[in-house]
């Protein structure tokens, strides 16, 4: 069937070919679309917030909402991944496609106006000031820098950059290595509360938050918080003090420590919350602790020999192989966790 406009083509849709029905639909695309993008950041504002990701969706959605049809029953919409932003000529190209009583026709191109401005986003301009809401202060029990701060700073860092890419006004204001710990400044208070919680889920941890007056903005009181985490970097082997007990600290985990009770050689397990605040206390004195090599095993007594001066010593339980035991007070505790 040959179009009933032109008589020439083949007809497609409603007895028109694709070129007279588009001449009968007129699809235009409404005014120009501003684009504003950070040169530093990359970040991107279309309308009045700053984003980031692909600028491409954001600009598809905008682009569709200016599409006009002079055929009130189509529905215009613009391809995925077709937009291409050209900067240098100011203006957008793009494919649309046009839906109309269950047939779709597609891929046709066009252009619309773009005003292409280059600035530098709040977040960049904050950064640049040295802006921030929230510190993250890493300590230790022992004051000292220990390799488990470097460790909460490996298991953060891919927070820290996700909460980066993800909002425009998350970032990190600078880092400051101290003595006895470091300093994470943050442009967000909610970072602050973010990464905390991360720590103290993941690390085992004593978490401090206060706030300082900073002056004030939007008519309101401005706080920046202060997160104080101190980590707890004791390790196997260390005295732990109890209510009336004495505890030889056997492992570290992320949210309670694994003790043994010297004097009948069963292991307890103390919570995080409870060792921040119970009557605990702790020593950093350690008990001495050495490899032994299993000579015997039976009716739940070992005998171990010193790898270093071969003496002979008997031990609770059934062991094999190579054993670490603590010395405690002459009588040796063999630690499950080698």
């Amino acid at each position: 069937m040959k179009c009933i406009v032109c008589g020439t083509k083949e007809a497609s849709i409603h007895g028109q070919c694709e070129d007279c029905y588009l001449k009968h639909v007129q699809v235009t695309g409404a005014g120009s679309i501003e684009v504003t993008i950070c040169p530093k950041c990359g970040a991107f504002k279309i309308g009045n917030n700053w984003s980031k990701g692909k600028m491409e969706q954001q600009l598809s959605r905008k682009i569709a909402a200016h599409l006009e049809s002079k055929d009130p029953n189509v529905t215009l919409e613009v391809e995925n991944n077709s937009v291409v932003l050209k900067r240098l000529e100011g203006k957008i190209e793009f494919l649309f496609d046009i839906k109309t009583e269950g047939q779709k026709m597609g891929g046709y191109p066009m252009t619309v106006p773009s005003r292409i401005l280059l600035n530098s986003c709040p977040t960049c301009n904050k950064i640049s000031g040295s802006y921030y809401e929230s510190i993250i202060q890493l300590r230790t029990l022992t004051a000292e820098y220990s390799p488990i701060i470097d460790k909460v700073l490996d298991g953060i860092s891919g927070m820290l950059h996700k909460m980066h890419n993800n909002e425009t006004d998350s970032f990190v204001s600078k880092i400051q290595p101290m003595k006895e710990g470091v300093d994470i400044y943050l442009g967000k208070k909610n970072d602050g509360i973010k990464v905390s919680k991360y720590i103290h889920d993941h690390y085992f941890s004593d978490t401090t938050r206060t706030k300082k007056l900073a002056g004030r903005r939007e008519g309101g009181d401005f706080y920046r918080y202060t997160f104080l985490v101190r980590l707890f970097n004791l390790p196997p082997g260390a005295i732990i003090w109890g209510k009336d007990k004495t505890y030889i600290l056997e492992k570290v985990g992320a949210n309670s420590l694994t003790v043994i009770d010297p004097a009948n050689e069963k292991r307890y397990d103390i919570l995080q919350n409870d060792f921040n605040t119970g009557p605990y206390s702790y020593s950093q004195d350690n008990v001495e602790s050495r490899k032994f090599i299993v000579v015997s095993s039976e009716n739940n007594e070992s005998t171990i020999m010193d790898n270093e001066n071969f003496a002979i010593y008997t031990v609770k339980g059934k062991y094999q192989g190579e054993v670490k035991a603590f010395n405690y007070k002459g009588k040796f505790i063999v630690s499950l966790t080698n």
